[in-house]
């Protein structure tokens, strides 16, 4: 599956970009939300993995971009945040949110991602059922 990882943190960035390729993913990454709207106009992606709070363009800021085009709007979305407290400022029924996870442990990210992968086509309501942290 073709991922683009969205992040601000070079390190962390770097590892997830390392352990999605691991097991065969093709990963694209983009430090911010500006950077990854100008990959998504380049590149055919078929998952976003986003960080929440990033400079310049946050991730929340990104997932209205995608959501608002009409060539982006049904790219699975998944937000991941070191914060648990977002999980109650950012409500999964946002229209258009498919998953929040936590950076860390990766355990929980990578079976969003086989998720993802193995059930192909799926509806939102089936996603955030599945994904609900």
């Amino acid at each position: 599956m073709n991922i683009l990882v969205v992040e601000d943190d070079k390190q962390f960035k770097d590892v997830l970009h390392e352990i999605l390729a691991h097991y065969g993913h093709t990963v694209q990454t983009a430090d911010d939300g500006a950077e990854a709207f100008r990959v998504l106009q380049q590149s055919q992606v078929q998952l976003i993995i986003s960080d929440i709070h990033m400079p310049n363009c946050t991730g929340t800021q990104l997932h209205e971009m995608v959501r608002t085009d009409k060539r982006l709007k049904e790219i699975p979305f998944v937000y991941m945040t070191g914060y648990s407290i977002l999980r109650i400022a950012t409500p999964l029924d946002q229209p258009g949110l498919d998953f929040m996870v936590n950076k860390v442990p990766f355990a929980r990210l990578l079976q969003v991602v086989d998720g993802i992968s193995n059930r192909g086509e799926s509806t939102v309501g089936d996603r955030l059922a599945y994904g609900a942290i």
